[in-house]
């Protein structure tokens, strides 16, 4: 990559906040388990912060790019390096790989439950995914321990282990945002927690119980079990039945449906 990238200027409608600095990216980078035997794709390169530093480290990178001006800009500085490809197009509707492997990307704010939506849902989904978004975004997906547990948290546990692993400054990006963003890291379980013909029904519990009318939890879950039995979930699974949804664990949500399945 050319030591001296043209600067290319922001297109304000692409919600594009690009990474300030190199040694960011490059721990970024290095938080990830990327290794040198890996198929990554990157989501919005932008002006190759991120890129450089995966380039380094993976054994193939492919870099989608939305804004045409920006992947000329990088064709032209990874031009050179054999096992970048710089792709034009909406991530959206780019054809994920069949075989295995990750995903990185600094994406924009505005896509983000777009995007997460076609990771997870793919015929094929990544093993690792790191993304830039929104801290809004990365608490209702994360739940807890960062946040409370969301119908969007509890409906991906099963198959993905969720984290926020780092922290960004507003001003580690040109222009700051004007709001908190964070790097979260979802990583595809080998061993789901929920499997088969039971997924349907884990997604249909966890959706009907978070729309039914109701504060508590006590009335969330009327019509599922009996009074006699949301008093004995509470206390083998030590909840409180006047708590809000929200406020219950994962595990707490997991212990619940494992009792429907097996009524």
């Amino acid at each position: 990559m050319s030591g001296r990238q043209r600067r290319t200027r922001r297109r304000s409608e692409l919600s594009q906040h690009f990474l300030r600095s190199g040694s960011l990216a490059a721990r970024l980078v290095e938080q990830s388990a990327i290794t040198c035997s890996d198929l990554v794709v990157e989501i919005g390169p932008g002006r190759g912060k991120l890129t450089y530093e995966l380039a380094k480290r993976c054994g193939r990178l492919v870099a989608v790019e939305l804004d045409e001006r920006l992947s000329i800009d990088l064709r032209a500085a990874f031009a050179d390096t054999a096992h970048v490809d710089v792709a034009l197009g909406d991530f959206l509707k780019f054809s994920l790989p069949t075989c295995t492997y990750k995903v990185f990307g600094n994406i924009p704010y505005g896509s983000t439950a777009a995007i997460i939506r076609r990771l997870v849902g793919a015929p094929v989904p990544p093993v690792d995914a790191y993304c830039i978004v929104q801290r809004e975004a990365a608490d209702r997906f994360a739940g807890g321990p960062f946040a409370l547990e969301t119908s969007s948290s509890l409906l991906l546990k099963p198959w993905w282990q969720i984290e926020i692993c780092h922290r960004l400054r507003r001003s580690d990006f040109d222009p700051p945002p004007s709001v908190e963003s964070v790097m979260l890291w979802m990583a595809r379980r080998t061993r789901p927690l929920v499997r088969g013909s039971q997924a349907l029904l884990y997604r249909e519990f966890i959706s009907e119980s978070f729309g039914r009318r109701g504060n508590t939890i006590r009335q969330c879950l009327r019509g599922v079990f009996t009074g006699r039995q949301v008093s004995y979930l509470a206390r083998d699974l030590r909840f409180d039945v006047n708590a809000r949804p929200s406020e219950l664990t994962f595990d707490q949500w997991l212990g619940l449906f494992r009792f429907l399945a097996l009524s």
